[in-house]
């Protein structure tokens, strides 16, 4: 009876480590991150909760995009590994570098500089104009006015007033800014601190975080990405050297922080979640 319980056991634990990991393999939901290991930084893939659904494994790794990403295992190197969102290599192509897909093909350049473009199978094709977008118009575009600045629809049609000191462009409906709020603010290149919506409402704002001696220390949105599936990418200062990768979900939560001594903090936290939920399963079945 005691040997069945334990098989029991160990079959629930299994049953939500298994189920956990494969929630965590959608598609196009996937997002590179750099991470220190036994064998130096590595890149590896999170979802947008925060978790590592591809280990840390190659030397450089690009965003997914139509479900599929370009990697390398060597820097040194020409070849790249195409994989999907189960971390499965689909085909390799030596390049000296690739685009991401669009519209089912990949533009390719090749060691001798010519350029093509591939399938999804890795065949080269020819090339297929992209379907044009009919709501193009519909995109807010951030235009400069009496040193402020704002969004238009369209040539003519202010949508909102120029206000803001800097304006990045809308995606998925969110737009990086940087708004005066209080005296301590003060914008440097490439930096914002908050997102708007299309109605200008503020839906995310900068936590700023001082030192002892009143200097900022971080908080800014430095290069934000463009949105995608709700997570985007950004930094926290312009200094190569020092600043920390941050990726930041549409909710304000951010999911994921590789900090400047070279340490992510988040596999851990994937590793203690995945036993957190293991426990639970134990206490359920006792």
């Amino acid at each position: 009876m005691k040997y069945s319980y334990k098989v029991l056991k160990i079959a629930v634990i299994l049953f939500f480590i298994v189920t956990l990991v494969a929630f965590s393999q959608s598609p196009d939901t996937l997002y590179p991150v750099k991470v220190f290991t036994e064998n130096g930084y590595k890149f590896g893939y999170i979802n947008n909760q925060g978790y590592l659904s591809i280990k840390p494994q190659y030397a450089f790794a690009k965003d997914f995009s139509e479900g599929l990403a370009f990697v390398k295992s060597d820097n040194n190197l020409n070849l790249w590994d195409c994989i999907n969102t189960s971390g499965v290599t689909q085909f390799q192509i030596n390049a000296k570098y690739v685009y991401d897909f669009n519209n089912g093909q990949a533009k390719i350049i090749n060691e001798n500089d010519s350029t093509y473009f591939i399938d999804r199978s890795g065949d080269a094709s020819q090339f297929k104009t992209p379907p044009i977008v009919f709501n193009a118009k519909k995109i807010l575009i951030p235009f400069y006015e009496y040193n402020k600045w704002g969004y238009k629809l369209g040539p003519e049609n202010i949508v909102l007033p120029a206000i803001y000191e800097r304006a990045g462009e809308f995606s998925e409906e969110l737009a990086p800014v940087f708004i005066i709020f209080s005296g301590s603010d003060l914008p440097a290149d490439n930096c914002f601190n908050a997102f708007i919506n299309e109605k200008g409402d503020v839906t995310i704002r900068a936590e700023l975080k001082y030192d002892d001696k009143g200097y900022l220390e971080s908080g800014y949105f430095y290069s934000p990405g463009k949105w995608q599936n709700g997570v985007c990418r950004y930094y926290t200062s312009n200094d190569p050297l020092t600043r920390a990768e941050k990726y930041i979900r549409s909710d304000g939560k951010i999911i994921w922080l590789l900090i400047n001594q070279g340490k992510s903090i988040i596999d851990l936290m994937f590793f203690i979640w995945l036993l957190q939920k293991a426990r639970l399963a134990c206490l359920l079945i006792d």
